[in-house]
């Protein structure tokens, strides 16, 4: 089933963002006065077509891409003016690249009607509690276990995924404002975000290593104490959320240290309980003896995981196109350092994701939600728009490069030399495709 959902939602997706890139060439080509011969869903045989507006709509067989075939001046050998002046290879180079640019942008206009829509309907998401790991620059800010960020860079950050955009988006600089809510008071700070690269591994329990943010949850949330245990017999029951020990706010690492040093010591736990409100509860850890160390330490006899906290990120209809339009150019921002640092050499490869990794977070995307499902087609989206940009000869961007070129010239590049750069350019597609390819299955069948 699980497979099911991933093509299902990795077909839709990509179909639709095929749609609306083919869509944006047609439809600029068709309001310029360009004839189009074929609008093909799909790349090689055409499985499926149907004539209308003069121009062949196609579902070809391979679902990886989609194109817009104009016609082309040896199909008219004697036509009238009026049908050559149409023609593709004949138009401005001004309108040309209008055609060109226009897939792409249609890409980036999807992706901000869809942030529009997901910011109005709402989306879960984790809110951002945090501490610092020592001697990193969320330490040096003064961010305390279980704080949670408000804002970043004078930006609202309503959830983790807006932490975690608001930072890559601020890759490089200095301090940068920070509001933080702790116990319920604001406290303004400056993170030095200066040393922070995209290279930054994330690790478990860290957003971001270098940075030293680590992600805590509310506090440390008691699954379940075992029968007649210390804190079965103090009272703890199971959703008991912990939010401090001896008046000291604790992360899950942190909760469980101090209750190894504490064997036959009493330890005031502050807990919050749902449908009672806050209350005190002291727990004395038996003493036992560590198998590994020889030591004795304190046990209290409980299961525990972090206390994540969700909530439904949701804006108005004003600040929802304030927010599309910012989380547009931030993502773009990130797609372009991204590119950067991988062609610096500081930032992996391995981490691209091929179709197989797609149709992977697809099915996740489409278990999960509209909204999140929503979120992913706009992400994607984004992608594409800015991978179609690249001045690549067999992409947009390098078409609109060519251009420039013949325009600053004014003369076309001679068709043996397009011939070869773009059979060159999709070469070069082709290996990437089979990288990222391999990637995907690495990651499924590795360790």
């Amino acid at each position: 089933m699980a497979v099911l959902t991933s093509v299902v939602g990795f077909l839709i997706t990509l179909g639709l963002i095929i749609l609306i890139h083919e869509g944006g060439h047609y439809l600029a080509a068709k309001w310029l006065g360009i004839r189009v011969k074929r609008f093909s869903i799909g790349m090689g045989k055409v499985i499926a077509s149907r004539r209308a507006w003069d121009t062949e709509f196609a579902l070809s067989v391979l679902p990886l891409g989609g194109y817009v075939m104009f016609e082309e001046p040896h199909e008219h050998p004697n036509a009238p003016a009026e049908i050559r002046n149409a023609l593709f290879s004949n138009v401005a180079r001004w309108k040309r690249a209008i055609v060109i640019a226009a897939g792409p942008f249609m890409n980036f206009l999807l992706a901000f009607v869809l942030f529009i829509a997901v910011g109005a309907i709402g989306t879960k998401d984790v809110v951002p509690y945090l501490a610092a790991a020592p001697d990193t620059p969320a330490a040096r800010a003064g961010i305390e276990t279980n704080d949670r960020a408000v804002a970043l860079g004078g930006v609202p950050v309503a959830g983790l995924t807006d932490l975690q955009l608001e930072i890559l988006n601020r890759v490089g600089e200095g301090s940068v404002p920070l509001t933080l809510e702790r116990a319920g008071v604001p406290v303004e700070t400056t993170i030095d975000l200066s040393d922070f690269s995209m290279k930054d591994a994330v690790e478990p329990g860290f957003l971001f290593r270098d940075v030293g943010l680590r992600l805590t949850g509310k506090g440390v949330l008691v699954g379940e104490p075992i029968a007649d245990g210390p804190a079965d017999r103090a009272g703890l029951k199971s959703r008991d959320l912990i939010r401090s020990v001896n008046g000291t706010p604790m992360n899950l690492e942190e909760f469980l240290a101090a209750v190894k040093a504490s064997a036959e010591k009493p330890l005031t736990l502050l807990i919050e309980r749902d449908g009672t409100g806050e209350m005190t509860i002291t727990v004395t850890p038996r003493a036992v003896k560590d198998e590994a160390t020889g030591a004795v330490v304190g046990r209290a006899d409980l299961t525990l995981m972090p206390g994540i906290e969700l909530t439904t990120v949701r804006h108005g209809p004003i600040e929802s196109i304030r927010m599309a339009f910012h989380k547009v150019m931030s993502l773009t921002t990130v797609q372009a350092s991204a590119v950067k640092g991988m062609a610096e050499g500081e930032v992996g490869t391995d981490t691209m994701q091929g179709p197989v990794g797609i149709a992977g977070m697809a099915g996740s995307a489409v278990t999960a939600g509209l909204s999140a499902f929503l979120d992913f087609v706009a992400v994607l989206s984004i992608a594409i728009g800015f991978m179609n940009l690249i001045p690549i000869p067999a992409l947009d961007g390098g078409q609109l490069v060519i251009l420039a070129l013949e325009g600053t010239f004014r003369r076309d590049l001679p068709a043996k030399v397009r011939e070869w750069l773009a059979a060159g350019s999709m070469a070069l597609l082709v290996l990437l495709a089979i990288y990222v390819t391999f990637n995907d299955v690495s990651r499924l069948t590795g360790p």
